[in-house]
């Protein structure tokens, strides 16, 4: 090949790369046509993930922890990062061993750091029981791997003592959790979070009101002198989910709560369907956002995509899309 031929190879091979560069950015940053600013449109990951809980590590990244789904192999808690909450890269499995305790069923996880310890509690069946059980492993990185506990943290019949959430307030590690038309619970942790302390008591009961025959998903914000409640119901999944994301609040973590007047927040609309199971997490601006799963109506293969909407904060209680169920649109991206 001669010195001209050569020279015509490299350039269309740079062109070539740089054309992919460009696709590649282009497919993954979109700009807003209101603002100007990076935006985002919904799901913004169309991947199962189901039941998303998330944290800001010290490393300054996002971390999503979700119900077990095929990576393509089965992962039971798979590990999504990001810097944006837009653009999510699974990272790997944050429990690649299970438990003794713990069959094959694991989902619902929530992770948090409580001193240089990171705590995923997790939802799974018990061997050689009908029942499901809340446990609790450990690791010194978000990534994990975490080593679980030999025996569960809380029991319960039936699904019970499923969907944990832990946060720590006014000095102590709290745990809600519950589902199966029982009430959302709440008990005291041990300093590290790894022991229940005392006695649980009940926060929340299901009722007649629609999507609430059952309660479960619990996740709780501290806001202006006031503990939000955020908690999903009534049936989750396929093959006809009707399930939403509902609120009440209350002066004290330990209740009592009173719902919101807009109840549900979050709801299915013409486009997606079955929103639920939500984590809330706060952008470099003071932003609140909520990070869910949802169906989208065209998908085929049935799965709950990670979705993402901010939070508005209207007389004191927390809005989403104005009640519209998930955003359908390009919205504005977090700030970062």
């Amino acid at each position: 090949m001669g010195e001209s031929a050569q020279h015509m190879t490299r350039r269309r091979l740079l062109i070539a790369v740089l054309l992919v560069l460009a696709l590649a950015v282009c497919g993954a940053w979109v700009v807003s046509t209101r603002t100007g600013e990076p935006a985002f449109t919904n799901p913004v990951l169309r991947h199962d993930a189901p039941d998303p809980s998330v944290i800001k590590a010290d490393d300054g990244f996002y971390y999503a922890y979700t119900t077990q789904s095929p990576w393509p192999t089965l992962e039971y808690v798979p590990v999504l990062r990001s810097k944006d909450l837009v653009h999510w890269k699974h990272v790997g499995d944050a429990l690649p061993e299970l438990p003794k305790w713990v069959t094959t069923d694991v989902w619902a996880p929530h992770v948090i750091r409580i001193g240089d310890t990171y705590n995923l509690y997790i939802s799974a069946r018990q061997y050689g029981s009908a029942g499901f059980a809340i446990g609790v492993a450990t690791s010194s990185s978000p990534t994990g791997p975490f080593e679980g506990r030999p025996q569960p943290l809380l029991r319960g019949p039936r699904f019970t003592t499923i969907d944990p959430f832990v946060m720590t307030t006014k000095g102590d590690n709290l745990i809600y959790w519950g589902s199966n038309s029982a009430p959302l619970r709440v008990q005291r942790l041990t300093g590290d979070g790894l022991d229940v302390v005392g006695e649980p008591k009940p926060v929340l009961y299901a009722s007649d009101r629609e999507y609430e025959g059952l309660l479960e998903g619990a996740w709780v914000v501290e806001r202006d002198g006031y503990y939000y409640l955020m908690y999903s119901g009534d049936a989750c999944c396929e093959p006809d989910p009707h399930y939403a994301v509902l609120v009440a609040r209350s002066r004290s973590p330990f209740g009592p709560f009173r719902r919101g007047p807009e109840n549900p927040i979050l709801a299915a609309n013409k486009r997606f369907l079955g929103p639920g199971h939500n984590a809330t997490v706060r952008d470099e601006g003071g932003r609140d956002w909520i990070v869910y799963h949802a169906f989208d109506r065209d998908d085929t293969f049935g799965n709950r995509m990670l979705f993402l909407d901010p939070i508005e904060w209207r007389d004191g209680w927390p809005v989403v899309n104005g009640g519209r169920g998930p955003s359908t649109t390009s919205e504005d991206a977090p700030e970062v």
